[in-house]
């Protein structure tokens, strides 16, 4: 009769798979896989003109100034809110001890 082991055996295997568990070398030649340099056989990039790449520069700074900007109005229309109420709280408090 055979013994079923199934919850175990698939435990250990979960277990063999963590990456505390996972090797250093590479198993062919032993050498260590964390190293320090680009490696070459990757996707290679298309060249782009220095007239694209100054558009796409000025793009992102026109909409990072935009959104500076309202953040800027954002803060001034909350200081303003707060300043209201704080106005009104004091009229308030003033009236209530009179």
């Amino acid at each position: 009769m055979a013994v079923d082991r199934g919850p175990k055996n698939l435990h250990e295997h979960n277990k063999s798979l963590l990456y505390s568990n996972r090797p250093k070398f590479k198993e062919d030649i032993r050498d260590n896989i964390y190293v320090d340099r680009f490696r070459e056989d990757g996707i290679m990039f298309s060249k782009v003109t220095e007239e694209d790449l100054q558009k796409v520069l000025a793009k992102i700074r026109m909409n990072a100034r935009k959104e500076f900007f309202r953040q800027l109005k954002m803060l001034a229309v909350s200081i303003l809110i707060t300043i209201l109420i704080l106005i009104y709280l004091k009229d308030y408090l003033d009236q209530s001890f009179v």
